[in-house]
């Protein structure tokens, strides 16, 4: 008689963790999660070159103090697979230690808007 009363029981708490399990989502891991060290990372686009001029003139100012960053940098054709961190190309990124530490985005006019905050932190 016991039995009749501890089966039902039995069936609803596995039921019920069962529909808790199935609702928890796997924790979507970041591609910034597989960089340990300093990286800058820009992301471009050709139909867009125009925007771009003042990334490149940037990058050549920065590539004599810093010519070992710069030619360790990672250059992307476009932003597939970086959804979550970029919005719009041109982008140029740094990340350090798996966090985003300077993101310049879209049309900049002055390569001195790129060139100062980059400096800040490659220079530490």
């Amino acid at each position: 008689m016991r039995y009749r009363a501890v089966f039902p029981i039995l069936i609803i708490v596995f039921a019920l963790s069962g529909c808790t399990l199935s609702t928890i989502n796997p924790v979507k891991k970041s591609r910034i999660d597989n960089i340990h060290h300093t990286q800058i990372l820009f992301f471009s686009d050709e139909n867009q070159i125009d925007q771009e001029a003042p990334y490149y003139d940037a990058l050549l100012d920065l590539e004599k103090d810093y010519p070992e960053q710069i030619d360790k940098m990672k250059v992307y054709a476009n932003k597939e697979g970086w959804e979550d961190e970029i919005e719009t190309v041109p982008t140029l990124m740094v990340v350090d230690e798996r966090h985003v530490v300077v993101k310049i985005e879209g049309c900049v006019k002055k390569k001195e808007d790129i060139i100062k905050p980059l400096q800040h932190v490659l220079s530490k």
